[in-house]
């Protein structure tokens, strides 16, 4: 997902880009519910059957459709932030800022003059991989958008080099 926004005191724009996000958390605890509820109580009325050994292999299966929704979640907090202004583009690669104070933020700073700057959007380097977007100068560059389409990355890669593009 790419949102593109300006910055009226300082003349800046910036380029917003995260994954997609299907589920909030607690849809995603929904979920677990609507799928944990079921099983267990088949779980209990074969257990109380005489088939005891599926109550642990239940609890087995919810704990591990627990940390894949987790580690899924986890993941779609990514943040990237390309920032454009008069003479300078930042990019900020890190975690989108939680409810708590001191959680989040950018974890890579890569800055280059905006005049230097080019975008390049890299063709797969084998069948069925996807391209590669990245924005540099000066021999340093930085790798933008990992977790988009290829569609998206293209658009993307316009919209950078339209706003480098604009004085």
């Amino acid at each position: 997902m790419v949102s593109t926004d300006l910055c009226p005191e300082s003349e800046t724009r910036r380029v917003v880009i995260r994954p997609n996000q299907s589920l909030s958390w607690r849809q995603s605890m929904i979920f677990l519910g609507a799928i944990a509820v079921p099983l267990l109580l088949v779980s209990v009325v074969l257990a109380w059957r005489g088939f005891w050994l599926v109550l642990p292999f239940a609890g087995l299966e919810i704990a591990a459709l627990f940390v894949c929704i987790y580690v899924v979640s986890h993941a779609c907090r990514r943040c990237q932030v390309v920032s454009v202004d008069g003479s300078t583009v930042v990019v900020e690669k890190g975690k989108e800022r939680g409810r708590q104070a001191g959680t989040g933020g950018p974890e890579t700073t890569m800055a280059f003059a905006r005049d230097w700057a080019r975008v390049e959007l890299v063709p797969a380097s084998r069948r069925w991989h996807p391209r590669r977007l990245w924005i540099g100068a000066s021999g340093k560059r930085i790798e933008i958008g990992e977790f988009l389409i290829d569609d998206e990355k293209a658009e993307l890669a316009a919209q950078i080099r339209r706003l480098l593009a604009t004085a």
